[in-house]
């Protein structure tokens, strides 16, 4: 490893850090992560593949409230350092990348819970004294352990990961072990793919999936012309939903709007450049996420702007600062809706605002939207985007990492412009609004996301059986039947399909999304060794 290659992988690292404490710019998701190591390695085409892969296995991996789930971002980080500096083949790299998963979640839970509470009570400390500036620079002093949480172990591993030493360690584990795991990798992904089922879990739409799975069983539809096929569906869905909406609604007299001349009436104090200041720091809300009060620091420091414009006294400013630090917790890119309906109220009210009145209206709007924005934004609109762009990956293809990130910060950036500016122009009715709108939508994004994952299944899935069952003499020539041919002819794909609902049922009864995918890797290991599973 060349000091440049170093230098590289502990910068790209950093990044890759910083972005799993914010999932802002999405870069530490493994299709983005495993392409950066790549490019700080030299192999951009096989830190691609990587990326691919794990990104499929860990599609459903998300976190919502103070769950946190295994750091992929770790494991693709190592994954590609073995594979490039160690010379093992891809699948031995993720088979043992895969379980340091668990390593890096330990991590992120140590960060989160120590240091960055006490660089959160620093910055409290600091607003008491009425040292205001703490709250910005505590917010981004926590990315600091963010990026040296994964910086560090990645160049450990990176200065260990010799060719040589790898062989002569890897030299004492049995072939089966070593092919076990590359056999294993070719169906770790159902555990990403049950894990979105699970969470959607809208069994009256599963007929979707089994459409995606039949199309891409028995055609030659490629995962594009798939996800086509899948938003033509939920555009036939949500026009049906339309059209059932407008029967029902004919004899229903129409609602007044009492805040239709709110603004004429509410002397303008916040203009679009103070919106918009609010907008640019929310591009780095989550930095400072921690376990105590989770996104509270987060919150405030995209406040400041506003509460110095509204406080004008010291006073005031340091009471309503202090408000805001209190505990807050949203779907990050759906707390931009809160962000605006929270300084809708403050500006109208300015003087007379009841900071304990804040405090609840926060409370009041955080569930329901972050009951909205977990599902659609981790649950359906990531993986669809991750599964598309992986799909184009599996081959080195560095378009798919290139498309997923323009995708998905384009999305992001609409929903943070639109919520703020949107929330802030209706104030709190914004809730009601969405809770009419939502449902219908999430309904047709929820078949989109059925199809895709479904697809994904027939596609991606791979388990051969090559264990032959009976010899049948045909001529001077002998035949042999394998357990792949005869499933074969029941139907294509079965495997993969009974294998995906498997999982989908232990996830059901609680079976942690880890325990499945170890119990995956030692059943390829096992059925490679009495011959049942082949590469």
């Amino acid at each position: 490893m060349s000091l440049t290659q170093a230098l590289l992988i502990f910068l790209f690292a950093s990044i890759c850090g910083i972005g799993s404490a914010s999932e802002e710019f999405q870069t530490h998701r493994p299709l983005v992560t495993a392409t950066l190591i790549g490019i700080a390695l030299g192999d951009i085409k096989t830190g691609v593949i990587i990326g691919a892969q794990v990104e499929l296995i860990a599609l459903g991996w998300m976190t919502i409230g103070v769950a946190t789930p295994p750091d992929s971002t770790l494991s693709s980080i190592v994954a590609v350092i073995l594979c490039v500096l160690g010379k093992q083949s891809i699948g031995v790299a993720i088979g043992i990348a895969i379980p340091l998963a668990v390593v890096g979640q330990m991590l992120f839970i140590l960060q989160k819970g120590t240091i960055d509470v006490g660089i959160m009570h620093w910055a409290e400390k600091g607003v008491d004294k009425g040292e205001l500036w703490k709250v910005t620079a505590a917010h981004f002093i926590t990315a600091i352990p963010s990026a040296l949480r994964m910086a560090i172990p990645a160049m450990l591993v990176a200065l260990f990961a010799d060719a040589n030493i790898l062989n002569s360690i890897l030299n004492y584990v049995p072939e089966a072990i070593t092919k076990g795991l590359q056999v294993s990798s070719g169906f770790l992904v159902v555990v990403g793919y049950a894990m979105i089922l699970r969470i959607l879990n809208v069994k009256e739409m599963i007929a979707f999936f089994l459409m995606g799975f039949l199309v891409m069983t028995f055609s030659q539809m490629t995962l594009v012309g798939l996800t086509f096929m899948g938003i033509s569906l939920a555009l036939i869905y949500l026009q049906i939903s339309n059209m059932i909406e407008k029967a029902s609604n004919k004899t229903r007299t129409k609602r007044e709007h009492f805040i239709e001349n709110e603004e004429n009436i509410i002397k303008v104090k916040v203009n679009k450049k103070d919106l918009m200041r609010v907008f640019w720091r929310s591009q780095f809300y989550q930095i400072s996420w921690n376990y105590e009060r989770l996104q509270n620091l987060c919150y405030c420091y995209c406040m400041m702007p506003i509460l110095k414009k509204l406080y004008r006294t010291k006073e005031e400013l340091q009471k309503a600062v202090k408000v805001h630090l209190e505990y807050f917790n949203c779907q990050p890119f759906i707390s931009n809706v809160i962000l605006g309906a929270n300084i809708a109220v403050e500006e109208s009210m300015q003087e007379k605002v009841d900071q304990s009145g804040i405090v609840q209206i926060k409370i009041a709007l955080a569930g329901p939207l972050a009951g909205i924005g977990d599902p659609i934004i981790w649950g359906i609109i990531r993986p669809v985007i991750a599964a598309v762009c992986a799909g184009i990956s599996l081959s080195g293809n560095v378009a798919g990492p290139i498309l997923f990130f323009v995708m998905i910060n384009i999305v992001r950036l609409i929903i943070r412009y639109n919520g703020l500016m949107i929330a802030y122009r209706e104030g709190t009715s914004i809730i009601n609004k969405l809770k009419g709108a939502v449902p219908k939508y999430r309904s047709a994004l929820v078949v989109l996301t059925y199809t895709v994952i479904g697809g994904l299944v027939a596609k991606w899935t791979i388990i051969k059986v090559p264990f032959v069952l009976y010899t049948l003499t045909q001529g001077s020539s002998l035949t042999s039947y394998t357990v792949q041919e005869q499933l074969d002819n029941i139907m294509p794909n079965i495997l993969p399909l009974m294998l995906t609902f498997l999982i989908y049922w232990l996830l059901q009864k609680k079976v942690s999304p880890l325990i499945c995918m170890v119990g995956l890797m030692i059943f390829g290991v096992i059925g490679y060794s009495i011959g049942i599973l082949g590469i």
